[in-house]
């Protein structure tokens, strides 16, 4: 981890299954989570997408104090289309914990996830492995009952 930064950006695109590693030298200048979050929305994501669109992003971002053990740097940003905006906002949140030194330490400043997975799937990352695996079914009643909550 060369002045606090690994180098790396995991994308995972959930439509194709597809994981890939890039490097992140290009947002050395748009300095932590939230510099690289609004840039590669900036970038990535077309005018007019909507949030539950495949061509939205959900960014992971890390800054480079993270994992260093200085106060207050264990956040992780994470940046998408607002549901909750007028106009689908480019919005961010912040995440304290262990999940942003874990991501570090795996070797990854940045996680983006993009596309639209067939059927449920979650992100198993395990040192330098990284799959998509299958995620239990609740059933189209319960996912149901969890749209209608928590889709606006």
């Amino acid at each position: 981890m060369a002045n606090g930064w690994t180098g790396n950006i995991l994308r995972v695109n959930l439509t194709t299954g597809n994981i890939t590693l890039e490097d992140s030298s290009k947002f050395k200048s748009f300095v932590g989570g939230m510099g690289f979050g609004y840039k590669i929305m900036y970038d990535e994501v077309p005018p007019g997408t909507k949030p539950f669109d495949e061509a939205n992003k959900l960014v992971f971002a890390t800054g480079p104090l993270t994992g260093s053990g200085a106060p207050c740097s264990s956040r992780v940003n994470i940046t998408s289309l607002s549901t909750f905006t007028k106009g689908n906002l480019v919005v961010d949140a912040h995440m304290g914990g262990f999940f942003a030194a874990q991501m570090k330490f795996a070797g990854y400043d940045v996680i983006i996830i993009e596309g639209k997975a067939k059927s449920p799937v979650w992100l198993n990352i395990k040192d330098d492995k990284v799959s998509l695996e299958k995620a239990i079914s609740y059933g189209e009643k319960v996912r149901a009952q969890l749209r209608k909550r928590f889709v606006a």
